[in-house]
């Protein structure tokens, strides 16, 4: 879940610098490696200015915003599995007081336009990603979240459908989400141009004197069906919307006191359905399967040099159906525990476990069955994977040391073990290394 499973014989540098008046922040860290310098990368790198509650940011970073728990899996649209994409954004990056009718509401926002890696493809594609969050607080104990979280792949040039339209008009279909011109290939002129997807993130809050409590579910969708029509077209006919309950649900308890047991997490994940195991043409209705985070053009899926860009247990490979790395695992039923808190006062610790059934992809589940090929997934892989990990608090002096140790159990990976030692040393308050 964590990714410790990391190249040996690397050394990991990082420090971050941040002046005093805090409006115009820059980051870095970087993976050296000692015996391969060519394959060394820098893996947050960053710009930003602050203009009262609003922010300026170019390069890469990492940043949480979306509902989920620190012990979660990973979020369903930002998981933390991949380097971050490389972005400008102007963002209201915190929650900003606004009037609305007559009521406080509080409000974050960002958008953004990013480069995707070449990867697999002959011209790299962009990337248009935004988001809008609002909260409402009821007297200081309840709160209520909720934001939309949209992402597309656009323009570029892939080996099997060519140069995608990149014009700053084809810029505004993409952002409005409209179809294409006529220089867009025919499926685009009939649904939106690019690959667009996306979450609803919904999360209620129940603040108490010792303790916070927290709910939180998001929704994936990957067009108009999944993320609104389906749900209503259903609920007009008095029907449950089976495609409006695939997504990620989480309950946690987070004491306030640094206790043995500071935080609990549950979650499951289920994204089952997707509107179906059938294409728009050949279902009765109008929605096709979704076949979350992958797409006709863009083939390399929500994925960033070769990793899933969004929860980790999504999982990316080559199968029988295709020659091409892609997510080949998108419909998982999964339980998963977090657990966090303190044995003493400097030593803090972290526990994930993870059981999960993997059953692939609809798409290749029907183009193998229709060649008389075996389906490994199709009974579905089950597969367990856990983290231990402890971080030792001003072990020596200023530094801080953390060992990690994780595990990966089941017929979906390789069996499989990973370590990891840390030390991070903090010189001053202004700025640290690791």
């Amino acid at each position: 879940v964590n990714n410790l499973g990391a190249p040996r014989n690397f050394y990991h540098t990082s420090f971050s610098l941040i002046n005093n008046n805090q409006s115009i922040e820059f980051g870095f860290k970087s993976i050296i490696y000692n015996n391969k310098w060519k394959k060394s990368f820098i893996q947050i790198g960053y710009l930003s200015k602050k203009i009262n509650d609003y922010e300026l940011k170019l390069g890469r970073w990492s940043e949480k915003i979306t509902s989920e728990s620190n012990l979660s899996t990973g979020s369903l649209i930002r998981g933390n599995n991949a380097i971050p994409v490389p972005q400008i954004s102007f963002l209201l990056p915190r929650y900003k007081k606004i009037q609305m009718l007559e009521t406080e509401f509080l409000i974050k926002a960002g958008f953004s336009h990013g480069w995707l890696s070449k990867g697999s493809y002959i011209k790299a594609p962009f990337l248009h990603e935004k988001y809008f969050y609002l909260k409402k607080q009821f007297n200081n104990d309840l709160e209520l979240e909720a934001g939309v979280f949209h992402e597309a792949i656009w323009g570029g040039k892939t080996i099997e459908y060519g140069s995608q339209p990149q014009k700053f008009s084809d810029y505004l279909r993409v952002v409005l989400g409209q179809s294409g011109s006529n220089n867009a290939y025919l499926g685009e002129q009939i649904n939106v141009l690019g690959n667009h997807l996306g979450i609803w993130d919904i999360a209620i809050t129940k603040n108490y004197i010792s303790a916070k409590y927290k709910f939180y579910f998001q929704h994936p969708f990957e067009d108009k069906s999944g993320a609104f029509q389906y749900f209503f077209d259903e609920l007009k006919q008095f029907k449950i919307s089976k495609n409006s309950f695939d997504g990620l649900f989480g309950f946690e308890v987070n004491h306030k006191d640094k206790k043995l047991f500071s935080t609990l997490l549950y979650e499951y994940l289920n994204t089952m359905f997707q509107s179906g195991p059938l294409s728009a043409s050949k279902s009765d209705s109008t929605y096709g399967r979704d076949n979350y985070f992958n797409h006709y053009i863009y083939q390399s899926g929500w994925t960033y040099k070769n990793k899933v860009i969004g929860n980790p247990l999504f999982t990316i490979g080559r199968s029988a159906s295709k020659d091409q790395i892609y997510i080949i695992n998108n419909r998982i039923k999964s339980h998963h525990i977090g657990i966090s808190g303190y044995l003493s006062s400097k030593l803090r610790y972290k526990v994930l476990v993870t059981k999960s059934k993997n059953y692939g992809t609809y798409d290749d589940r029907q183009k193998l069955i229709k060649s008389k090929k075996q389906y490994q997934f199709y009974n579905g892989l089950d597969q367990n994977s856990a983290l231990f990990q402890f971080d030792f608090i001003h072990f020596l002096g200023r530094a801080d040391l953390q060992f990690s140790y994780a595990i990966d159990r089941g017929n979906l990976f390789k069996n499989s073990d990973g370590f990891q030692l840390s030390i991070n040393y903090n010189f001053s308050n202004l700025s640290y290394s690791q």
